[in-house]
C-alpha cells in the first residue's frame, strides 16, 4: 500500500496531491460520494484495476486529486510515461474516458490540474478517446488554450447511443418503419419456432454463474472473436464481471439453451453494451440482434434513460436507433 504524500501545490485554500498507488483511487471514489461526476464507467476504480492487472502491471499511476478547503473537487486518474501523462486506460478496451469533477468546480479543477502537471515536469497530456460532452473537451481544452498551451483535438472514432423512452411501443416508434417491422417479425418468428426467454444476471452470484455462458458464446460467434479472447483478455473480462457492481450479463435462452449473450454495464442511468456473442448455429433465428433488442427492452423496464452501443459503426447500431457521437483524441502540450 502506498503512503499518502504531502500536498505539492496550493492556490489560496486549494491543494493538489499526487498519489502513486492505484488503490488510492478506491478511497477517493468512496470519499467523493455524489459530489463528483464519474461520467464514464471506464474510469471507475474497479475498471481501472482490472485493466492495469491484465494489460499494464508496470504502469506508473499518477493520480492527481484537488481539494478546496479540504473538500474534494476533482480527480485525474493518470499514468506517467517519462514527461507524458495518459489516462489509466487504453482505447482498444476503454471506449471513452474523462476527468472526475464536481460539476460546479470544473474550471477550478482544470486550472489546478494543468498547473500541477507543468510544475511536475510534464510536457504532454494525452486524453484518448473523449466524448464531446466530456469535461476534458468542455473545460480542460479551453483552459489550456486560454493559457496559451498548444492543443490538438482530432476525431478518431464514433460511438452510437440513444435516449430511451418510457415504453417499448415508444421505442419502436423511434425506429424506421422498416426496422420496426423487422424487429416485430423476428420476435414473432422466434416465438413461433421456439420457447425463448431473456434473463439478466445483475447480482455477484448470478454473474459468476453466467460469465461462463457469455465467454462460451463469445468464442463460438466468430473465429476472430475466439482469437481476441486470449488468456489476458479472458482474465480481464472475468475481473470486470467480478469487480464492478455495475456489471450485467444478459442471456437469450432458446429451447432451454443459451443462444446469445450481452455483457453490459449500468452506470448513471445508462446501459453500456460492452460486448456480445451468439451461437452461430442459431443465426437463422437472428438471436444475436434479438438479444440486444431484448436488452434494450429490459433496460427501459428498469427505468434506465440511455443505451450506449459504444465504439464502432456496425450497421445494427443505427438500425436499433443509435445516433452517432464523435470520439476525439486530445493532446495538450505544456511549456517546459
Amino acid at each position: 500500500m502506498s503512503q499518502k504524500p504531502p500536498p505539492i501545490a496550493s492556490v489560496a485554500s486549494r491543494t493538489a496531491t499526487v498519489d502513486h498507488g492505484v488503490e488510492r483511487l478506491e478511497a477517493l471514489f468512496r470519499e467523493s460520494g455524489e459530489i463528483l461526476s464519474w461520467s464514464s464507467p471506464f474510469i471507475l476504480p474497479g475498471w481501472i484495476q482490472a485493466w492495469r492487472e491484465a494489460f499494464a502491471p508496470d504502469a506508473r499511476p499518477w493520480l492527481i486529486s484537488v481539494r478546496e478547503s479540504a473538500r474534494l473537487i476533482g480527480i485525474a486518474p493518470l499514468r506517467r510515461e517519462d514527461d507524458t501523462v495518459r489516462f489509466l486506460a487504453s482505447p482498444d478496451v476503454c471506449d471513452h474516458i474523462d476527468i472526475v469533477c464536481d460539476p460546479r468546480r470544473e474550471a477550478e479543477f482544470c486550472g489546478e490540474l494543468l498547473e500541477v502537471l507543468r510544475r511536475d515536469g510534464i510536457h504532454r497530456l494525452d486524453a484518448d478517446p473523449v466524448r464531446p460532452d466530456s469535461a476534458v473537451l468542455r473545460r480542460l481544452v479551453p483552459e489550456a488554450r486560454r493559457r496559451g498551451f498548444a492543443v490538438s483535438v482530432l476525431q478518431e472514432d464514433v460511438l452510437y447511443a440513444l435516449d430511451l423512452p418510457e415504453s417499448w411501443d415508444d421505442y419502436l416508434q423511434m425506429l424506421s418503419a422498416k426496422q420496426r417491422h423487422e424487429i416485430r417479425r423476428k420476435l414473432r418468428r422466434l416465438g413461433l419456432q421456439t420457447a425463448f426467454e431473456f434473463r439478466l444476471a445483475d447480482t455477484p452470484a448470478a454473474i459468476a454463474a453466467t460469465v461462463e455462458e457469455f465467454l462460451g458464446l463469445f468464442r463460438r460467434n466468430r473465429s476472430d472473436k475466439a482469437e481476441f479472447m486470449n488468456r489476458a483478455m479472458e482474465g480481464y473480462f472475468r475481473s470486470l464481471a467480478e469487480r464492478l457492481p455495475e456489471a450485467r450479463i444478459g442471456v437469450l435462452d432458446v429451447d432451454g439453451m443459451p443462444a446469445a449473450a450481452v455483457m453490459c454495464f449500468d452506470h448513471r442511468g445508462t446501459r453500456y453494451l460492452y460486448n456480445s456473442g451468439f451461437d452461430a448455429a442459431q443465426s437463422h433465428l437472428s438471436v444475436g440482434i434479438l438479444c440486444k433488442v431484448l436488452s434494450i427492452r429490459e433496460a427501459m423496464a428498469r427505468g434506465l434513460k440511455g443505451y450506449d452501443f459504444l465504439k464502432g459503426d456496425e450497421t445494427y447500431k443505427h438500425q436499433l436507433g443509435g445516433r452517432p457521437v464523435a470520439l476525439y483524441r486530445c493532446r495538450i502540450d505544456l511549456p517546459g
